[in-house]
């Protein structure tokens, strides 16, 4: 048995001003469990970035706290899509044969992985201070980062430190209690190395889920109110979780590593609770279901399909959006989609080619997918939808691209004109993937690459944009993003359409 703790600071790292799910449901999930231990929250998104080691040690000597416990929401640094400045900085940089764009390409580049590779060592900083003023202090350590950088990141933090990676509730309670984390999946250091923990058994959200406890949050959280203001509510979606874990294996995915393959559920009744009380207490109206898809597959869809009647047997007004897979659709559930308030969709078909579709692992047949949209297209969907295009994938051709060209014009042909957006969005080389393994093989990394360690060449291999097709359709992009940043992917697959077609 280990030291008991009374009393817990969670210590949200800097991130943008999004809605803090992670430390909410984990505090809420503690205060029912143990609600002997003292909580609090301090966020670091609300505080000046040259005042956080002064606010934290503040916070600390105010609270006395057995345990700090940093929140580290990710640690990629950037989304390799077109709405991100960064790949327009990084194919100028690629690409383009204006050597003044080349240059003030490289120069913003450099700012931003210097910005990047600082915002590490701040966080990392934080543990150190918190280890040097108060060497008695637990510092524990949590969140998405962890989930795939859990040996780098710890390793680089203090002695005594206990990381956790994936899910926090059962390994904190463990943790007040005293008691050993070999079964959680964990990382200490100690005497220099790292003694690692191995998951045994999932969170059983079903049974120990409930709905967030708002007025415990509020009492411990003085900046949640914040992020319920009305200034927020014409772009602003709120968090809510319904599910965990992904049953897919898709080559270029994390999404498993991270949460499991095992999809483990929120009763129904308790989700809508939990929407209900932000509708009625906060007057909520845009939602985000924060898991890595609200609908994973067919063996999910009494679950979501009572979800979805709840909201509108409650007649919650809410417009709500989250990653979607939709070749498992039926009518019935499309229509209580769009009756629920779906406000748009964000579908990933990757590829349009079922070549590439199957070697890239996703599991989806596009038949499947074009009679879902028929399915929206009955049920009276007319919202935006976003088609994520990863293009070059692993054994793309110009004969591929073309396939995909005349999949995304098909599935443009079901709906109303200007409904449908291709999005360009390449595919990240991240650790613990097949296409991490791949991209080894072929000489695109070395078997030693270190995704934090940042430059504008280690950068290019982590974009998954290989030769021979890689420059013309980074150019591609490039230009478009330049040209027709309203109109990127089109405007990508009609030049490359013109360029293939021979």
């Amino acid at each position: 048995m280990g030291k008991r703790l009374g009393s817990i600071l969670y210590v949200r790292l800097k991130c943008p001003e999004i809605y803090p799910a992670s430390v909410v449901y984990l505090a809420d999930y503690v205060h029912k469990k143990r609600p002997h231990v003292d909580q609090w929250v301090l966020d670091m998104a609300r505080v000046p970035e040259r005042e956080e080691v002064a606010a934290l040690l503040e916070e600390i000597e105010k609270r006395n706290p057995d345990a700090v416990a940093f929140s580290w929401r990710n640690l990629q640094p950037f989304s390799p899509n077109e709405d991100d400045d960064s790949l327009s900085q990084a194919f100028t940089f690629y690409h383009s044969s204006n050597m003044a764009k080349k240059a003030g390409a490289a120069v913003k580049g450099l700012q931003r992985v210097m910005a990047y590779n600082s915002r590490i060592k701040k966080n990392l900083s934080l543990f150190h201070a918190v280890k040097r003023h108060f060497p008695d202090k637990q510092i524990v350590a949590g969140g998405p980062a962890f989930g795939l950088f859990l040996d780098r990141i710890t390793e680089r933090g203090p002695e005594g430190m206990i990381a956790v990676a994936s899910e926090g509730e059962s390994a904190l309670v463990k943790l007040i209690d005293g008691e050993d984390l070999s079964d959680e999946r964990t990382a200490i250091k100690r005497d220099g190395k790292l003694v690692f923990g191995e998951k045994k058994e999932y969170f059983d959200l079903w049974n120990e889920s409930t709905p967030v406890d708002f007025d415990y949050i509020e009492s411990i959280f003085p900046d949640f109110s914040y992020y319920m203001q009305d200034k927020f509510r014409d772009w602003y979606e709120v968090s809510v979780l319904t599910k965990r874990g992904c049953p897919y294996k898709c080559m270029f995915c994390a999404y498993g590593y991270i949460d499991g393959y095992k999809v483990r559920y929120r009763q129904p009744e308790v989700v809508v609770d939990e929407i209900e009380s932000l509708v009625k207490r906060y007057d909520v109206r845009k939602l985000w279901f924060c898991d890595s898809q609200f609908y994973p597959s067919k063996h999910s869809l009494p679950i979501v399909e009572s979800t979805l009647a709840g909201i509108i047997d409650r007649r919650l007004d809410i417009q709500w959006a989250s990653y979607l897979r939709i070749d498992n659709f039926t009518p019935s559930l499309t229509h209580k989609m769009v009756e629920s308030g779906l406000r748009h969709l964000r579908l990933s078909i990757t590829s349009g080619s079922p070549e590439i579709i199957k070697g890239l692992k996703i599991g989806m047949r596009l038949d499947n997918f074009y009679r879902s949209c028929r399915f929206l297209v009955d049920a009276g969907y007319e919202g935006l939808i976003n088609l994520d295009l990863s293009l070059n994938a692993p054994g793309e051709t110009p004969e591929t691209i073309l396939e995909t060209i005349e999949t995304v014009e098909k599935i443009a042909s079901i709906f109303k004109p200007g409904q449908v957006r291709p999005f360009i969005i390449f595919l990240a080389v991240q650790p613990k993937t097949k296409l991490a393994d791949y991209a080894i093989s072929k000489g695109y990394l070395s078997p030693d690459f270190n995704p934090l360690a940042l430059n504008p060449f280690t950068i290019k291999g982590l974009i998954h944009n290989p030769p021979p097709l890689g420059r013309p359709i980074g150019k591609a992009v490039m230009d478009a993003m330049e040209n027709q940043p309203d109109n990127v992917g089109w405007t990508v697959l009609n030049e490359l359409k013109e360029l293939y077609s021979g």
